[in-house]
């Protein structure tokens, strides 16, 4: 029991802090390496993103250039990376979350999928909720849960 609650702190605080790295990351200025970094990831457009298996290079956590690649380790899998150093055993098996997720279904098959509608959307990130996040750059800033949005007021709720 005491593992699980550790495993759902450490998962919320992970999240949070990906939530603020990625607002963060939106905040125009040329001193921003965050907001370089990530503009990389807003040139792709996901209209019609179809489920594919992932490139080889996924499976190494490169995701096809630098600002790309460092983008998902400091945004994604620094906090992961912070909490197995402190805490290994659940520390390790968010890492093996987070690897399954990037590697096999963050990039088309859920975040940019734009057929994922409806309720499953108010409360994960994914499809549509996060495509709305592409098209109007402010808001909808969450990777995995919507809490943050809801709670820091950035849920952006308008329709394409």
């Amino acid at each position: 029991m005491f593992f699980t609650l550790k495993l759902i702190l450490y998962y919320l605080l992970c999240t949070l802090y990906s939530y603020l790295i990625h607002r963060l990351a939106h905040i125009p200025n040329k001193k921003n390496i965050l907001f370089r970094i990530h503009a990389d990831h807003h040139k792709n457009k996901y209209d019609d993103s179809k489920p594919s298996f992932p490139d080889l290079s996924h499976y190494f956590f490169w995701f096809g250039s630098w600002y790309a690649s460092l983008d998902v380790w400091i945004t994604l899998t620094l906090p992961i990376l912070v909490i197995t150093l402190f805490d290994p055993i659940p520390g390790i098996v968010l890492l093996i979350l987070h690897y399954v997720y990037e590697v096999f279904l963050a990039a088309t098959v859920l975040d940019h999928n734009p057929r994922i509608k409806g309720v499953i959307t108010k409360y994960l990130a994914i499809g549509e909720f996060h495509l709305k996040h592409h098209y109007f750059i402010k808001g909808n800033y969450g990777f995995y849960i919507t809490l943050w949005d809801y709670v820091f007021g950035t849920v952006h709720s308008k329709k394409r």
